[in-house]
């Protein structure tokens, strides 16, 4: 895993976010389904949400609130569940210790991209940078190797929650951060808990900046008690229908979103 700060976020993404492959023409479109969750950390019931999973048809899960402890390994555990290779199928993206501003613990947290498709790039962006509180905040990203010469990159964050005016300056900041590392780029799926709801300014800006909410479209319902701040963001992928499931397991809904490639 590599963690890449400041500046550098820039470059690397030069790696990660080049020009899109565009599919041959020959070649069939790709069903692309991701189902976004923020997990809920310790509360998780791996196996139950496996479960979930394959019942969605999910070929994608971007995740919050997922740990890595020495002695529970949710990413991989997520992955034997489903059968798909820890190596070759999975990327995590620490953003911060497990506990830090409680009672610390071995290991970390943060977010994580679990796909059949082959992961062939991985980048881990931090948002934030606290010595101790609040919990540190990252965007994981992987590029996938769809077959056939197409490819698409998926990304998912969580940004920090409150409805201080000190905690939306700090969502603000991180989501400034997003958006810039993305520039113009196009072929993205961008998922997450982002702790706004569509009428707030956050949520607006990436409107404004050309990224398809599709949520507003396929599944408006909330994610999170009565509100939705869940969310599946595309730009340059076609969506063509999704849902909020009904699943009680987190205190998060999942997200499920039917795409083609």
């Amino acid at each position: 895993m590599r963690v890449i700060l400041g500046s550098q976020a820039i470059a690397a993404s030069l790696l990660l976010l080049t020009a899109v492959s565009v599919t041959p023409a020959e070649a069939q479109a790709v069903s692309v389904v991701v189902l976004d969750w923020n997990i809920h950390g310790e509360d998780a019931d791996i196996a139950a949400m496996a479960e979930v999973i394959r019942d969605s048809g999910a070929n994608v899960v971007t995740l919050q609130e997922i740990h890595r402890r020495p002695d529970a390994d949710q990413v991989r555990q997520l992955a034997d569940e489903l059968g798909w290779d820890i190596t070759a199928n999975a990327h995590f993206g620490a953003g911060d210790d497990v506990g830090p501003c409680d009672d610390p613990q071995p290991g970390k947290a943060g977010n994580a991209i679990l796909s059949s498709f082959r992961i062939v790039e991985r980048v881990t962006i931090k948002l934030t940078d606290f010595a101790t509180c609040p919990v540190n905040r990252s965007m994981a990203g992987a590029k996938l190797d769809l077959g056939g010469g197409a490819e698409v990159r998926v990304f998912t964050t969580h940004l920090s929650p409150g409805l201080s005016q000190t905690s939306v300056d700090r969502r603000e900041a991180q989501a400034a951060k997003v958006l810039a590392y993305f520039g113009s780029r196009t072929g993205i799926i961008l998922t997450g808990d982002f702790n706004a709801p569509p009428t707030d300014a956050l949520s607006k800006r990436f409107v404004s900046a050309g990224w398809t909410d599709t949520g507003a479209r396929y599944a408006a319902l909330p994610t999170h008690g009565d509100a939705r701040i869940d969310y599946v963001y595309t730009r340059g992928v076609t969506t063509t229908s999704g849902s909020v499931l009904s699943s009680t397991l987190s205190d998060h809904r999942p997200l499920v979103m039917r795409m083609v490639r």
